[in-house]
């Protein structure tokens, strides 16, 4: 008799979009497909979390159904840091300095970190019902920064960084920076922001975990070639994407057995009422790729 095959999943990062995960989530635990090892990235790091936690995924489609914009985002603390970012950015035109402190975001993340820590709570890695990696990065030196229970036998070069022993509700605050929207998580001197700088998709950091097989979760595509943007945020989000799409494809063909990619059109960072759509989305992406699936996890 052929050993279990050890399964990971990785989830990335799309802001709303990440809903989709746990359509995903629901599918396969219907089918009979847990995973061994989970790893996030921004959005991806949230539904991540609570899975590994061991949160059933109805109550997890419960939470996320009953999101509203208060519940993650600062209103007008986001509006006193857009006027200090822009007072800021004119003296700089003038060759004045500004005086006060500069925000690196339009918000500090202080709901963001509420709606963790009372989900959450006070978890540590250690503590997870599954082994759980979640990915950062430095926005001063570029590294990529992991977040792990224990530590690997074998780490990356330089350009990696693991630490360990940090509560699990503030290493997804800091994969969750996303760049100019949430101020950075300082942890342990890193300044952390939005973990898919570097991988969108976190499948690498799955496979020095030991995962046998590896299922990928790309909620960054909404199967358009041309989004339209409507406002600084989706410009900013938009940018993000462009920036990194090719290097989400070289990864995925490296590092995932299989990658499920689903529709996920129209769905912005404020478009709170589609957070069903993204879910029955993750489904039938999963649905559809389940023939596959069997294949790859059980052959």
């Amino acid at each position: 008799m052929q050993p279990k095959k050890k399964i990971g999943l990785a989830l990335g990062g799309g802001f709303l979009k990440g809903a989709a995960h746990i359509g995903v989530l629901k599918v396969l635990e219907r089918e009979g497909f847990k995973p061994d090892i989970i790893a996030g990235t921004s959005a991806g790091s949230i539904v991540a979390s609570l899975y590994a936690a061991g949160w059933p995924i109805k109550r997890i489609e419960k939470l996320a159904r009953s999101l509203k914009v208060k519940d993650v985002y600062d209103t007008w603390p986001a509006v006193i840091n857009l006027l200090a970012m822009t007072g800021d950015a004119v003296c700089d035109l003038l060759k004045l300095p500004w005086p006060g402190k500069v925000p690196l975001g339009i918000m500090k993340g202080r709901q963001l970190e509420k709606f963790l820590n009372q989900h959450i709570k006070d978890k540590e890695f250690k503590h997870l019902r599954m082994t759980l990696a979640i990915t950062a990065v430095d926005i001063n030196c570029g590294s990529k920064v992991i977040f792990l229970h224990k530590p690997l036998r074998a780490v990356g070069g330089p350009e990696e960084v693991y630490l360990y022993n940090i509560p699990v509700a503030k290493a997804v605050r800091a994969s969750t920076s996303v760049p100019g929207i949430f101020e950075p998580e300082t942890i342990e001197g890193y300044q952390l922001t939005d973990g898919g700088l570097r991988e969108q998709v976190p499948a690498e950091v799955l496979h020095k975990l030991g995962a046998d097989v590896i299922l990928a979760v790309d909620v960054g595509y909404d199967g358009d070639s041309c989004t339209k943007v409507n406002g600084i945020i989706d410009l900013l989000l938009q940018t993000l994407d462009i920036i990194r799409h090719d290097s989400i494809n070289r990864e995925l063909t490296h590092y995932a057995d299989l990658v499920l990619k689903p529709l996920l059109p129209n769905i912005g960072p404020l478009d709170f009422d589609r957070i069903p759509f993204a879910i029955s989305q993750g489904e039938a992406a999963t649905r559809e790729m389940m023939p596959k699936i069997k294949e790859i996890f059980q052959g």
